[in-house]
């Protein structure tokens, strides 16, 4: 299994059969096709979604509130599960809009949040911090544990607060490898934060991939 960094929070996934592909908007992307192409789409934001995946995909699996329909669309929900193709593939929420994606495929399980993050900004009040934090944790608490991969944000726009929710993913799930997502204003901070956190976890960078997972 190959994993490697598109742009922002999109991911692909190469697979013996699969090209699975997260969050894709923009970027280097070479469909493969002896590998049947699977997007998935977190929700509708424009750094998180292009239309034009529908025309690249063999199935789209996407957020339920998203309008796009078509007989390759698999719309799905908040904690629902649908296996698909040989995929096992398991919902949970966001913090901001739309689905986190977990997957189990060729005996691994991968996690790609989305927009799912502690979300704490300098002007929040304390309440909207309280909510947010406890919203996080459920949508956390629907994830099995101890996933092969992790793929969360990283995003140095929050500031102080920018490793909060990485760090609660990180010790609540407890995964093998975290990759980053929704870094590209501040990608200076990524080896700064795998410095940090390389005592809890392996932290694979954008420039050591593609990463071979075994």
């Amino acid at each position: 299994m190959i994993i490697r960094h598109i742009y922002h929070s999109a991911y692909e996934i190469i697979t013996e059969t699969h090209q699975l592909v997260f969050d894709y908007f923009q970027g280097d992307l070479e469909l493969l096709e002896d590998k049947r192409k699977i997007f998935f789409v977190s929700h509708s934001h424009g750094d998180h979604y292009s239309p034009k995946v529908h025309e690249l995909a063999d199935a789209v699996v996407l957020w339920e509130g998203m309008s796009y329909r078509d007989d390759k669309t698999y719309p799905m929900g908040v904690d629902e599960e649908m296996e698909f193709h040989g995929i096992k593939i398991h919902t949970s929420g966001s913090t901001d809009e739309g689905l986190s994606f977990e997957i189990e495929v060729e005996g691994k399980r991968i996690i790609h949040a989305g927009d799912l993050n502690n979300w704490v900004w300098p002007e929040d009040t304390a309440e909207e911090r309280r909510q947010m934090n406890e919203d996080f944790l459920y949508y956390l608490s629907l994830f099995k544990k101890e996933p092969d991969v992790l793929m969360f944000p990283v995003d140095y726009r929050l500031k102080e607060n920018y490793d909060l929710g990485v760090n609660q993913a990180v010790a609540t799930l407890k995964p093998k490898l975290l990759f980053p997502l929704h870094f590209r204003e501040y990608p200076e901070m990524l080896p700064v934060y795998q410095e940090f956190i390389q005592e809890k976890v392996r932290m694979v960078l954008p420039e050591e991939m593609p990463f071979v997972l075994d």
